[in-house]
């Protein structure tokens, strides 16, 4: 039974010894795998391009500048010429800014366009006008009883009867409302309903109607004025810089306004569009689409042109003088050092940004790194421990061989 239990006994260890051989290799592995994920890491820190910040010198430079009676000239390209026929040594392009009158469309947003409405007397149509089962209808719309009571049926009728003594003298159990398509109140009598049903009269329809006069806000429009000369200068400019839109093909009244001193005008077309943009007829400058407007004004604008140029040279080669082909005047050139600081300082902005995704990159691998080494570490300690646990194995085995050694030998002994 002790030869039996000491071989089961060393069979043990050897299975152990081996699974911790087998498991210190896959801790190896491992390591390994980690070491390759470091020099990665490794290859991306070098990769990683340190930002540098810009120099204003990358953003000065020299210009040359001339006065031309009362004109600041500014050169801007300077490009020699080479066998001028007429002795000229340079091709120069030179500016200057200059007020120009300039036609200006703008988008008023929210504009509240409104039209005063007034009273209007109509002659309905022949036939226009049904019954059916005691209820009038004018086209598609019902006519109802007008009640006295009612806010908007008194409102409208006092307008109306005030301009029109015949509506005026109707009874109020004789007279009809109906509404139209955009929601304006419309008063005829009965007799005149009747009169249209039977044939014998068309009879009149009163409401009121979108007038000429219009709002825009708490402004009131007025009428274009060809003959006042500020009026016409202006119009004509709009018409010149903007002889695509609706605005100059117009053929509608043209009003115009006055607002902090500045004259502006709009088309009848683009001033009906935008009051009829409102979704809610019942608030007519409510939600109405932006309106087109115009005016002329002095803008400040860039002239540039290019001339030949005698242009002379000081010992550096540096431009001293210049003379344009179309004058005979020796202008001296006044040199300057400009930096272009809008674009510093966006380059500036640039290095800031690619300062933070720098510093994040190196953060994040910075990062990464730590965690593989403590991952190393701990693979690293658990490999000692599978060494020490094997060389206990390897001790324990010997022992028990040994045992095994001395168990055969008495046996074999035993038998001579």
């Amino acid at each position: 039974m002790g030869m039996a239990a000491s071989q089961a006994r060393y069979l043990g260890l050897t299975a152990r010894k081996t699974n911790v051989e087998y498991e210190g290799q896959q801790v190896n592995q491992a390591r390994t795998a980690l070491a390759n994920q470091s020099a990665d890491t490794f290859n991306e820190l070098l990769s990683l391009e340190v930002p540098t910040a810009p120099s204003t010198q990358d953003y000065t430079t020299l210009q040359y500048s001339y006065e031309d009676g009362l004109l600041g000239e500014t050169i801007t390209n300077m490009e020699p010429l080479a066998d001028d026929p007429d002795g000229y040594n340079y091709l120069i392009t030179h500016h200057h800014f200059a007020d120009v009158y300039t036609g200006i469309e703008n988008i008023k947003r929210n504009p509240q366009v409104y039209y005063e409405p007034e009273p209007t007397a109509e002659t309905l149509a022949a036939g226009s006008v049904t019954l059916n089962n005691n209820v009038y209808k004018v086209g598609n719309a019902t006519c109802h009883q007008y009640d006295e009571n009612n806010e908007d049926h008194r409102a409208v009728y006092d307008s109306l009867s005030a301009n029109y003594p015949a509506l005026a003298g109707i009874p109020a159990n004789e007279l009809y409302v109906y509404q139209d398509g955009e929601k304006a109140l419309h008063f005829i009598s009965k007799a005149d309903l009747d009169a249209n049903i039977a044939g014998t009269a068309n009879g009149s329809d009163y409401s009121l109607a979108m007038g000429s006069s219009v709002m825009l806000g708490n402004i009131e429009l007025g009428i274009y004025d060809p003959t006042d000369k500020e009026q016409v200068e202006a119009y004509n400019q709009i018409l010149e810089d903007w002889p695509e839109s609706k605005f100059a093909s117009s053929t509608s009244t043209i009003y115009t306004w006055e607002a902090s001193g500045q004259r502006y005008f709009a088309c009848a077309e683009d001033l009906e569009t935008t009051y009829n943009s409102a979704i809610d007829k019942s608030l007519p400058t409510e939600n109405q689409n932006g309106l087109k407007y115009y005016c002329a004004q002095n803008i400040s604008t860039k002239i540039e042109t290019t001339d030949r140029a005698l242009v002379d040279l000081s010992e550096e080669g540096r431009p001293e003088s210049v003379r344009l082909e179309d004058s005979s005047v020796v202008r001296p050139l006044k040199t300057e050092t400009i930096t272009d600081q809008a674009a510093y300082e966006d380059a500036m902005n640039q290095y800031n940004y690619n300062q933070q995704v720098y510093e994040k990159k190196l953060a994040d691998i910075n990062a990464k790194t730590k965690k593989i080494q403590e991952q190393d570490r701990t693979l690293e300690l658990r490999l000692r421990q599978l060494d020490t646990e094997q060389e206990a194995l390897q001790t324990e085995m010997e022992a028990v061989k040994k045992v095994i050694e001395k168990n055969i030998e008495s046996t074999f002994k035993t038998f001579q």
